[in-house]
């Protein structure tokens, strides 16, 4: 099929110097040209036996796409599952901290193991001496079981992290698979397109026509040419965006290794103290809450600390994202996969994985979870009765249903789940839930 394309794009080569000579000469070599072609005709490589063979692979290749499609759609459902298998886990121990907790305070107040002893030794009889000690190894058996289930659960969790983020891997990896097979069905239809007219061209003797067919072979050459162009600078834009969310999250590294260190050092302070103290204001200290607060999903502020870009409206929409990269807007394109259609109803955003996504003005979450095309998603209801779009999240969503949220609040991290090529956010605007949509760009005042 590559070899036929090849000699297709070969007679393209060969008629441009035509239009530089006479008309007479012009004619007679259109007229040669269409007696090569009857040749052609005749032994059974017409018109449409090319296009029957490139259909054939356009075919093949758009098969192959749906079942990466199929397969990406899996990973993300898998990614989901375990991300709230760890959210069930995590709960889980911070409910067993305070047990342990709670049962290290009881301990701490209450009366001494000598004492304790001395309880059994003074046992009417062996009978009840016995029982007394069963019932305190009983206590202790049970802080041990739930000591080791702790770690166990705590284990887990680790692992289903470490199982997490190479999922999420998975992910982009079947993203990037998934655009360079939509590239080569892209080229492949465009080189069709110009394979055809170039033969349609060798068979056409009506000037009229020629020159409509050498039109059609231009504006294909030019939409070929601007679909590679338009894959180069979305390619560019989100190396760069994911450059720049790279040093973000170096940064925050940065400053989370400089907290830690400084706690630790409080907390060396703190024992030391602790250790000089007499014993009796020790046990007192030990009275002391014990935290137990999940650590906030929000991102960290080393991620917000980038300069945002909050060009608002009148209707005070606020940016759902700290820089702006623009890689699609609104209105007609070609759909990459084939799946949604030619109309774009959003702005595509693009960034690195993880990128923070924020609601661009108050509501209330109507939608909130995942869909073979919308991806892991939210969908927030304003009080103007406009509805706003947040598509293609890494993981499920940080708000749910019925929450209501402020602007620039953080609704969940830039993925490439769903109906997506490539790590970005699509915002999406509408007067009525699923319908009604319009460009965002003026609102955002992009």
């Amino acid at each position: 099929m590559k070899k036929t394309l090849l000699v297709a794009s070969s007679l393209v080569l060969l008629t441009l110097p035509v239009v530089t000579v006479s008309a007479d000469s012009f004619d007679q070599k259109i007229q040669q040209q269409n007696e090569k072609i009857n040749d052609i005709k005749n032994e059974s490589t017409s018109l449409e036996s090319l296009k029957r063979s490139t259909e054939a692979e356009i075919q093949s290749i758009e098969g192959e796409i749906q079942a990466i499609l199929q397969k990406k759609t899996t990973t993300e459902e898998e990614v989901n599952a375990l991300a709230q298998e760890i959210q069930d886990l995590e709960e889980k121990i911070i409910k067993r901290t305070e047990v342990l907790a709670n049962q290290a305070r009881d301990i701490q107040t209450s009366e001494p193991s000598n004492r304790l002893f001395q309880k059994i030794v003074d046992a009417e009889s062996i009978g009840e001496a016995i029982q007394r000690a069963i019932a305190s190894v009983t206590i202790m058996n049970a802080s041990n079981s739930i000591v080791e289930q702790q770690q166990e659960d705590i284990a887990t969790s680790q692992k289903l992290e470490k199982e997490l983020q190479e999922q999420l891997v998975a992910i982009e990896e079947q993203s990037n698979a998934l655009q360079g097979k939509q590239a080569e069905l892209a080229d492949v239809k465009l080189n069709q397109d110009v394979a055809l007219a170039d033969l349609a061209l060798a068979l056409n003797t009506e000037e009229e026509k020629k020159n409509q067919l050498e039109a059609d072979k231009a504006e294909a050459q030019r939409q070929k040419e601007a679909a590679l162009k338009q894959l180069a600078e979305q390619e560019a834009q989100e190396a760069k965006a994911r450059k720049e969310a790279e040093e973000a999250a170096k940064r925050q590294q940065a400053a989370e290794a400089q907290s830690a260190e400084t706690a630790e050092n409080s907390a060396v302070q703190q024992a030391a103290v602790a250790a000089a103290q007499p014993k009796t204001e020790a046990a007192v200290s030990t009275e002391s809450p014990v935290s137990t607060d999940k650590p906030a999903a929000t991102p960290a502020p080393v991620e917000q600390a980038t300069e945002p870009k909050e060009q608002a409206s009148t209707g005070g929409w606020q940016m759902p994202v700290d820089s702006v990269h623009i890689s699609s807007r609104f209105g007609y394109r070609t759909d990459p996969t084939g799946a949604s259609g030619n109309q774009h109803n959003g702005i595509d955003f693009t960034g690195g994985t993880g990128t923070p996504i924020y609601a661009i003005q108050a509501g209330e979450v109507v939608e909130a979870g995942y869909g073979p095309s919308t991806g892991n998603y939210v969908i927030i209801k304003h009080a103007n009765g406009v509805y706003s779009y947040y598509m293609h999240f890494s993981t499920l969503p940080a708000v749910s249903v019925g929450q209501s949220v402020s602007a620039r609040q953080y609704v969940g991290g830039m993925g490439t789940t769903g109906n997506s090529t490539g790590v970005h956010l699509h915002l999406g605007m509408s007067t009525s839930l699923w319908s009604g949509f319009f460009d965002p760009a003026p609102e955002l005042g992009l």
